[in-house]
Parts: structure tokens; sequence; C-alpha cells
């Protein structure tokens, strides 16, 4: 059990991706009645912010982010998307509350998945950040692939967020490396 002040308790947000990436699970596939029943129990738990799929990904998930837009939870309900404009535009027509913005920052993903240099990835996240920011959004801006990522190559990139307006920042252990102490060294 974790204590936690009353200050600190203020500041804590449970940020749930489940309706997202625990649908890349082999073999399951939600339907997006099944996603927004989840979404009310998430939703009834004191969840803060869903992530209830990624609306360019399937006309599955931008209709189930529609649904769960509308049901006028407390929780708010945010759709995955690249540092792709086209990727905002359409959160944007799904109604959300705002975005967790997913860029690669690895050297091994910049140069394999996306294929663009440190200073192109900076800008496009630059022009992301306040492309949604202007359309009313909030931002999470996560770093994929921060584990493998260079600690000053990461500071940029939040720091730059940041300026642009992200609300949250995000470290990802994509591949799942990072140890504890390997956590707490890269958080600090």
């Amino acid at each position: 059990m974790v204590a936690l002040s009353a200050k600190a308790a203020k500041s804590f947000r449970i940020f749930d991706t489940t309706l997202r990436d625990g649908e890349q699970t082999p073999g399951v596939s939600l339907t997006p009645e099944r996603k927004l029943r989840i979404a009310r129990a998430l939703d009834s738990l004191g969840v803060n912010v869903i992530e209830g799929g990624f609306a360019r990904v399937s006309e599955g998930d931008f209709k189930a982010l529609k649904l769960m837009a509308k049901q006028g939870f407390k929780a708010e309900i945010y759709s995955m998307s690249r540092a792709v404009i086209e990727d905002i535009d359409l959160a944007i027509k799904a109604d959300v509350d705002g975005v967790h913005l997913v860029v690669p920052t690895s050297p091994i993903h910049l140069k394999y998945k996306v294929r663009k240099k440190p200073e192109e990835i900076l800008k496009v996240c630059e022009e992301c950040v306040d492309y949604a920011k202007r359309h009313g959004l909030k931002v999470e801006l996560s770093a994929e692939d921060a584990s493998r990522s260079s600690p000053a190559f990461l500071k940029e990139f939040f720091r730059r967020g940041l300026e642009a307006g992200a609300d949250s920042l995000c470290g990802c252990d994509t591949v799942g490396i990072l140890t504890p102490d390997k956590a707490y060294e890269c958080i600090s």
C-alpha cells in the first residue's frame, strides 16, 4: 500500500492505456460497445485519463472514442496519436479531450522506424504539440523507447515539448529493459 500526502494525492493522476495498448495482446479485439463498457468501469474506479484507442488505426477505434467522448465521464478521453497531423485531425473529429502523442526517440527507432534525424523529430514534435494545443486538445507527450534514448536527447525532447505546450510527459520503456536502478537514474 502506498500512502500519499493530501498534496501528492492531488497531483497523482492515473493515465490508463488498457483500451489501446492492452488491445495489442494477441487474440484480443474489442468492439466499440465493449470498449465503452470498460471505459465506464475505469471511470467509476476514478481513472483520470482513459486512452480509448487510436482514432487513425480503424473505424472501430474512431467510433469507440466518439462514443466515450459523449458520455460525460469524469475521466478525460484521449486518442493515441503519432507525430502526424492527420492523426491529430482524426482525434479532433472524434471529440476527445486530448492526444497521447507518442514519438520515437531512440537512435534505433529514429533510424529504422521513422527514418528521421534527431533534429527532424524535435521539429515534428514541436509542430504536432503546437497544432494539437491550438485545436483545443490536451497533450500527453511520450518518448517512445525512452529507455534506449540518449539522456541529453530526451532532456531536449521534453524541454521542447513543454515549450510547445505539452501538458504532461511520459518516458516509455518500450522494450522492457529498465531495472529499478536504471529507471531511477533515467528519471533523475
